[in-house]
C-alpha cells in the first residue's frame, strides 16, 4: 500500500511539473509586426542638376544663347536623330528647342536658357507643372 501511495504521489507530482502551454493570445490583443522603413521617395519638386561643357548644334543658337550658363533640358538622346523628331514634338506644344552637344556625347534637348540660376529654375517648375510628361525636366549648367 505504500508503494502505491508513493507512486501516487509520484505521478501527481510530475505532472505538476511539466509546463502547460499557454493559453492562446486573441486576435484583437496581437499587435502586428511594423513594415520595415520604406525606400525615401525623391522629392518631387528636387531639380537634377548636371554640370558640363557643351557646344552648341547650330551656330544661331550659339550666338543667341552665348551668354547663357543655366539650360532647362527636357529630353537628352545619344541618337541625333531621336533629338531632331523630339524637337518637332516641342516645337508643337509652343516650345522654342536647342539642341546642345555634351561631352559625353547625348545630344541634350533645351527649351530654355539663362544666365540666372533662379529663373531656370522657376521655369524648370513652370514646365513640371503644366506638363506632366516632363516630370523630370532638369538643369544643365554649362562650364567653361
Amino acid at each position: 500500500m505504500l508503494l502505491s501511495v508513493s507512486m501516487l504521489m509520484v505521478s501527481c507530482r510530475s505532472q505538476d511539473m511539466v509546463p502547460a502551454d499557454p493559453p492562446p493570445v486573441p486576435e484583437e490583443e496581437l499587435i502586428p509586426e511594423p513594415d520595415p522603413d520604406p525606400e525615401p521617395t525623391p522629392d518631387p519638386e528636387e531639380i537634377r542638376v548636371v554640370e558640363e561643357h557643351i557646344t552648341f548644334d547650330r551656330e544661331e543658337d550659339e550666338a543667341t544663347q552665348i551668354d547663357n550658363t543655366y539650360f532647362v533640358i527636357v529630353g537628352s538622346f545619344i541618337e541625333r536623330n531621336n533629338a531632331e523628331n523630339f524637337m518637332v514634338t516641342l516645337r508643337g506644344q509652343n516650345f522654342n528647342p536647342t539642341i546642345l552637344l555634351s561631352e559625353t556625347g547625348f545630344h541634350r534637348v533645351s527649351v530654355d536658357s539663362y544666365q540666372e540660376e533662379a529663373p531656370a529654375r522657376r521655369r524648370i517648375q513652370h514646365i513640371r507643372t503644366n506638363y506632366p510628361e516632363y516630370h523630370d525636366t532638369w538643369l544643365l549648367i554649362r562650364i567653361e
